[in-house]
């Protein structure tokens, strides 16, 4: 080719790729997720995984048998429905968007309970956030919040999942798992609309990482940030000035679970439901102790297969959380 036609060529090539975003971006969030629906990976993945997991636990069950072990027992719909849970909240944490969307679609096209429907949207909620999508993003958390409460519940579904999503970021957070930190506090935020506590985990992670100056200039930044509650803001300062007098040397273990369980709080006072609002001391440290150990403790069928903490939590939620701020009274 002549050189001369070069840079025709590629003022040509690059006009093409302008005209493509340009295409791309003026398409509704719709129907990017229609697209996204309609994809190869999304759907080999979900025939696959509809299709597959049952065979694969009957295939676990066959060769326990086999091996002259007793076999796990027989998994129902409840069961499956908390596995697809599970798979969609280890996609998020490995930040894979499309499967931990297919894992939540298949809850929702499945005859689940309540409580693991609204898992799921608030799950899907994070998704859509993460694929810059803030209209599906709110309307996922807008179903947790209209989800009717169950006849004999103690609390609507919206306080079990903040509960939920609450409790088990404190438990990443004192394992040092901010991956999975970032997962709940994400959903957090979407449900409570507090978009500042996204940057919680990040700075969580500098202190770990011994990167304190990131760490206080992120939260120097959320200190600031209008949208935060003034009581978000005041702890936030406070707990500035101790790192700052510290003079750099910081252990994330012994400031950052605290911060957060109190930050939390904060931001459930402010805008979660009144029945949460009301239990004025599920902040506290000794508040959050049987239900960190029932989140660690606790018992469900799935847990043979899926190793489960999620279902564990579940458990802790419906039968501890409303005693959880009893046990901290003297």
């Amino acid at each position: 080719m002549p050189s001369h036609h070069r840079p025709a060529m590629r003022r040509a090539a690059c006009l093409l790729l302008i005209a493509a975003l340009a295409a791309c971006s003026s398409k509704s969030e719709n129907e990017q997720l229609l697209e996204l629906r309609d994809g190869l990976a999304y759907t080999q993945y979900r025939r696959l995984s509809e299709s597959g997991l049952p065979g694969a636990i009957g295939a676990y069950r066959k060769g326990m048998e086999w091996s002259g072990k007793a076999p796990p027992v027989e998994f129902d719909e409840a069961d499956y429905c908390a596995m697809h849970v599970l798979l969609a909240y280890g996609a998020l944490v490995a930040d894979k968007s499309t499967i931990a969307l297919a894992e939540s679609d298949i809850v929702e096209a499945r005859n689940c309970g309540s409580f693991d429907r609204v898992a799921a949207n608030s799950l899907r909620s994070v998704v859509f956030q993460r694929l810059e999508w803030p209209q599906l993003a709110q309307a996922e958390s807008d179903k947790v919040w209209a989800a009717p409460q169950t006849p004999g519940a103690d609390q609507p579904p919206v306080a079990h999942v903040i509960t939920l999503h609450a409790a088990l970021t404190y438990l990443a957070v004192t394992e040092k798992r901010w991956d999975r930190a970032q997962v709940h506090i994400d959903a957090l935020g979407q449900l409570l609309k507090q978009p500042w506590m996204s940057e919680l985990p990040r700075a969580g992670l500098a202190f770990q990482e011994g990167r304190t100056r990131d760490g206080l200039v992120t939260l120097k930044r959320m200190s600031q940030d209008p949208s935060a509650p003034e009581p978000v803001r005041k702890e936030l300062a406070r707990f500035i000035a101790k790192v700052e007098a510290k003079g750099g040397d910081v252990d994330s273990f012994v400031f950052m679970p605290r911060l957060i369980a109190v930050l939390t709080w904060e931001a459930v006072k402010q805008e979660g439901p009144d029945v949460l609002r009301t239990t004025t001391r599920f902040a506290e440290e000794q508040a959050w102790k049987p239900l960190n150990e029932s989140v660690k403790d606790g018992a469900g069928k799935a847990r043979e297969v899926a190793g489960s903490w999620w279902n564990k939590a579940r458990d802790a939620v419906s039968s501890d959380a409303k005693a959880a701020p009893e046990a901290a009274k003297p």
